[in-house]
Order: structure tokens, then sequence, then C-alpha cells
């Protein structure tokens, strides 16, 4: 019987993105699957191991491949886009790179205003460099990461798995509200990270405010409460703070209540390894306008208007067609209700199965 590890760090509590991808991974065979924690976090749902310092570096560089060779591991599964750049050689790494966003420069994505972002940034762009030739079973979330990885690293596109995300079979909502009934506000799920290109997005909403009606509002989740401020101050910039809520981090009901009374969903990343928002919004029956960029038109095929993300006056005249032509967004949500189903759970795990079927593992 094959002997697995998987790094469990970000699989504890309230997870969800890269945590909720590994344990879906995991799932066809959790019974076989030690998690690999510091000292003081208990893993919940299956076995555990917990030793060594939390400082990230250290325990990922040093603790961790400790533990694999002391307990003989036959595989060790890094789940969050970095591994141990020396691993025994008797355990096979299994890699998921989610994306590749960390390499782009300074230039083109500026740093975060989190201090911990960046140099999380910094880490991963030192760390795959090292670790990604190295992977015996290497797998990602989309065919556009995968066309990077093939591009930036030479690794050959048949030694690399695509398995997209997937969200749970409960949040398909077959009796989702009409459009005419929807609340007046756009919403999105983003984050203080460059990437998502918040700043322009509340930009574009100004200029669409002139067009909507006044009681329009644009809702944001998913920013830390800590640099509300930051977001709150663009908001003031172009004379909209009245009209743009930061809601934070809430829970998984909280956040479809908010996907399925919004009249529309915007998603204005300027890079995405996948786009969890996107199958959310689709299964809630929400209308989405979202960037033409990345692995975005991948995920919501001809299920959603495209803008591009670095022209603010596009993202605005999008804004005003979604939030205005009910045909066109009863069109977009028609299309979506038959897209999603692909990307639910139930469906994806089969493609779990068949990868641990092809490593002798079940």
């Amino acid at each position: 019987m094959k002997k697995i590890a998987i790094d469990a760090r970000w699989m504890i509590g309230d997870y969800r993105g890269m945590g909720r991808y590994a344990h879906n991974l995991i799932s066809p065979i959790k019974d076989l699957v030690i998690g690999l924690v510091p000292n003081g976090v208990s893993v919940e749902g299956f076995s555990g191991i917990s030793s060594g310092n939390s400082f990230f570096p250290w325990w990922e560089q040093v603790v961790l491949p400790r533990l694999t060779d002391k307990n003989k591991f036959d595989f060790l599964v890094c789940p969050y886009n970095t591994a141990p750049i020396f691993k025994p050689d008797n355990t096979k790494l299994v890699l998921v790179v989610h994306d590749l966003i960390f390499l782009r420069s300074f230039q083109e994505l500026p740093v975060s205003v989190s201090l911990y972002q960046t140099l999380g940034r910094l880490y991963r762009r030192w760390n795959i460099r090292h670790v990604i030739a190295k992977a015996d079973v290497l797998i990602t979330v989309s065919e556009f990461t995968k066309s990077e990885i093939q591009s930036k690293f030479s690794i050959d596109g048949s030694n690399i798995k695509v398995i997209p995300n997937s969200i749970s079979n409960d949040w398909l909502n077959k009796n989702f509200l009409p459009i005419g009934e929807r609340s007046p506000y756009i919403f999105t799920v983003g984050g203080n990270a460059p990437s998502k290109n918040i700043n322009r997005l509340i930009h574009a909403f100004a200029i669409a405010k002139k067009t909507l009606p006044e009681n329009c509002r644009l809702k944001i989740a998913g920013i830390n409460e800590s640099y509300h401020d930051v977001f709150i101050s663009y908001a003031k910039k172009f004379g909209v703070e009245g009209h743009v809520d930061f809601i934070g981090f809430i829970s998984d009901s909280e956040l479809k209540t908010l996907y399925v009374n919004a009249r529309s969903f915007i998603f204005a990343s300027l890079f995405e390894g996948f786009g969890i928002p996107l199958i959310e919004a689709m299964a809630s029956g929400t209308p989405i306008v979202c960037s033409d960029s990345t692995s975005l038109p991948e995920v919501v095929g001809d299920c959603a208007l495209l803008f591009n993300p670095v022209d603010v006056q596009d993202i605005s005249d999008s804004i005003i067609q979604i939030m205005t032509d009910d045909e066109l967004s009863e069109k977009l949500v028609l299309g979506a209700q038959d897209r999603v189903g692909q990307f639910l759970e139930n469906n994806v795990k089969n493609q779990y199965i068949k990868l641990w079927e092809e490593l002798n593992v079940c």
C-alpha cells in the first residue's frame, strides 16, 4: 500500500481556493493520506502529523522534506505552487501549479499593498524555477496555465495534467431570481492583490454610475478589512464612496446570498490561473461580465460579456450593458446553466480518480 503525504497547512479551518482544491485532489484516496502541518496545527478530516516551526520557507524547505524522509512516504503532494527544493530520492513529488502570476514583472504587475503578499510573490518566483522540472506529477487548473508552464519552463505538455477547479454541487441554484427581480447592484469577489484590478474597476464604475440609476451599487467582497481604507480612498477619488460597499471575508452562505441577488457579477482581474468566482456566479444564475485576459475566456466560454481589463472605458461600457440589457443577461444565464455542470465537484472528481489510478494508488 502506498504511503502519501500532503502539505496540509492551507487545508485547515475556513479554507477556500487552493485549500479546497487540495481537499478535492486527495478525496478519492483520503484514507491513505497523512497531512503534514507545523506544530500547534491540527489536521481536520484525515490523519495528520504536526512538527516544526510554522515560518513558511523554513517549514517547506526544511521541516517538510525531513518529515517525508523520516516517514518514508512514496508521494509528497504540494498543492500551492511551491515545493521543497530537495526531497528524498525515493519520494515522488506531486506539484500543483495554479498560476504563474507571481512571475509577472513589477512593471506589468505592481507590488501589493500587503507586504506579506509581495514577499510571498518573491518566494514563489525563486522557488518555482528550482522545483517545477523536478515534479514527478505536474498538475494545473487550466489550459492557459498549462501553456504558460510549457513556454516558460520548456516542459512537454504531455507531462502536465489539467484538472479544473470545481465547486460543490450545492452551489447549483435551479430556482434563481429572474433578472427583473434582482437587486440593483453589481457584485465582485476580489482581493487586495494588484492582479485583481480593483482600482480600475472602481474608476469604471464611477464612469458608468453617471448613466445607471441612482440606487445602483458596487459590492466588493474578499478584500482584507485592514486594507479597506486604501480602496475607500479610490472610491472617494472618483466620487462614488457612497455607492461602493467593501464587505470583507464572509461565509459561504452569505456569499451565495450576494451572488443570487445581484443584478450582475463582474470579474475585472488582469491575470488568473482559473477564476473560481466565475463558476460560482454561473451556478447562481447571475449574468457575468469579465476580463478577456489569461484563463478567463476559457472558463466562461460564450456565457459572459468580455472586456479589456486595462481599458477603463471598456469596463465601464460593459457594466452599463450588463446592467441594462435584460435580454442579453437572460441569454448569458441560460448558457451558463449548461456550462457550469463540467465544474461541479461530482463531475471533476472522476478526473482525480483517474489520476490516482494512473499512479497505481487506487
